[in-house]
């Protein structure tokens, strides 16, 4: 295995969606309370808040939302899942540091080496595509878990391929990077080690009676020597994903930019998965009325003309839908929400071929205009298993899935007919003098409907059209016209 680690040391103010450099977010340490993350640096995490107030008063404070951060996180290794189907990913709170959180996602990327062509390659694709993600943080590559969340944390990007290499790899850090207990760190420095190589230089055996096995458990899984039995994420099999809002939003334009991020973790997930949708939902939350009653959620249901997983196109539904609805009261989250997945159509690609960007035209037209007009203002013609040619198509919504070829089944053996049906069918006054292509039509009896029909195809004066002979009246009508 080979272990790329991310260590987002920001990551508690990236997954409320806020880069202002006038914003911080703040924990509780016991009685007081500590700046995490934000301020574009201006402020070191582990400030005193009450410091922060008084030195910057234009600085504003939101408290950590750990929800918010576990969810970012799955969409984050549903991103990373392209690089490897081994993820494993954790936050958590050490006694150092003023309890700072610390995000790791590690994937392991071992086995997707050769698809990218090489470690390098891989390592330009990754670090191109985080660069979008709209997150910060560094990176690391070791044989394991351990020793590349140390190269990370130590902002060490340089890979570490073989575990042999590690001693000499981690041996110039400082003590102080490895994440151990403060009581641990300090009898370590009382005997006089200063960096990692010194530690690893020392025999196991004291060392686990003076500080406990887990020290060592710890110093074997950081060099290979013990396995890392951690759990694997897995993707969830249904999506939701939640985005609370840092303020009131009053109207539909300031939630695209919260939708546009939500949009493409939604895509992330879809690829991740190798799957696409045709209906989703979005949830808008509008928190309490001024009297304290609860205001309903405003429910979308969306649909798309045909599956796909594109990020753009979903966010183009969500926009064109958001652009008609006026907000009943101010919104204070989001919900994107998923359930039902299709695989989206593959065809093949051909040099002179160009129906795919035509079908691909049509769809976002069609998109366009139910999301527009509405879904009941935009239909499309659709087959029934029904012989009778009257009664063999339908109006039907064009986001509706097409029917199933099993119920379709013989349609597609029927000879040719012509898309231009008269309704209701003309009489002739004599039979055609030309005729040709017969065909014999049966069926209705269990509707009340019956007919018994020979058509027949014609040619006059240059016209080509469709007849038939009542067997039962021994009357001629005309039933459609070819173009």
């Amino acid at each position: 295995m080979l272990w790329l680690c991310l260590h987002l040391p920001q990551f508690a103010i990236e997954a409320l969606g806020e880069s202002s450099p006038e914003r911080v977010v703040t924990a509780r340490r016991g009685a007081r309370r500590w700046v995490i993350a934000g301020a574009s640096g201006r402020i070191a995490p582990g400030t005193d808040w009450g410091t922060v107030q008084t030195l910057h008063p234009d600085i504003r404070a939101v408290e950590r939302r750990p929800r918010a951060e576990r969810e970012a996180m799955a969409a984050l290794a549903a991103w990373a899942y392209r690089y490897g189907s081994e993820l494993v990913w954790e936050i958590t709170e050490s006694d150092l540091d003023y309890g700072l959180p610390c995000a790791l996602l590690w994937v392991d990327i071992g086995a997707s080496l050769k698809l990218f062509g090489g470690l390098d390659a891989l390592l330009a694709d990754f670090d191109a595509g985080f660069a979008d993600s709209g997150h910060s943080g560094q990176r690391g590559v070791a044989p394991t878990l351990e020793a590349a969340a140390l190269l990370a944390r130590s902002g060490l990007s340089e890979p570490v391929l073989d575990a042999a290499a590690l001693p000499a790899a981690l041996s110039d850090l400082p003590l102080a990077a490895l994440p151990l207990a403060p009581k641990v760190q300090d009898a370590l420095k009382a005997v006089g080690l200063d960096t990692i190589g010194e530690l690893l230089a020392l025999p196991a055996a004291p060392l686990a009676k003076r500080h406990g096995p887990a020290f060592t458990l710890y110093l074997d899984r950081l060099l290979g020597r013990r396995p890392d039995v951690r759990p694997r994420y897995r993707l969830p099999p249904k999506y939701q994903r939640r985005f609370d809002l840092l303020g009131e939003v009053e109207h539909a334009e300031g939630l695209l930019f919260p939708l546009q991020r939500m949009s493409r973790e939604l895509g992330y997930f879809l690829k991740a998965r190798d799957t696409g949708l045709q209906a989703f939902r979005l949830v808008l939350s509008h928190g309490r009325a001024s009297g304290g009653k609860a205001q309903p959620d405003t429910v979308l249901d969306l649909r798309l003309a045909s599956p796909a997983r594109d990020a753009e196109r979903l966010l183009r539904v969500l926009r064109e839908r958001l652009g008609r609805l006026p907000l009943p009261a101010p919104v204070h989250s989001l919900k994107l929400q998923a359930d039902q997945f299709i695989e989206p159509p593959t065809g093949q690609g051909d040099l002179f071929d160009s129906h795919a960007g035509d079908d691909e035209a049509w769809s976002t037209l069609v998109e366009k205009l139910v999301a527009r007009l509405g879904a009941d203002a935009v239909s499309a013609l659709g087959l029934v298993a029904d012989h009778r040619p009257e009664r063999s198509w339908r109006l039907r919504a064009c986001d509706a899935p097409a029917p199933s070829p099993a119920a379709l089944l013989g349609l597609a053996a029927l000879p040719p007919r012509p898309v231009w049906l008269i309704d209701p069918p003309k009489p002739l006054a004599a039979a055609p003098a030309r005729i040709a292509g017969f065909e014999r039509l049966e069926g209705g009896w269990w509707d009340g409907d019956d007919v018994q029909r020979d058509y027949y195809r014609s040619e006059v004066q240059g016209s080509s059209l469709w007849v038939y002979r009542d067997r039962r009246s021994e009357s001629w009508f005309l039933h459609g016209v070819w173009a």
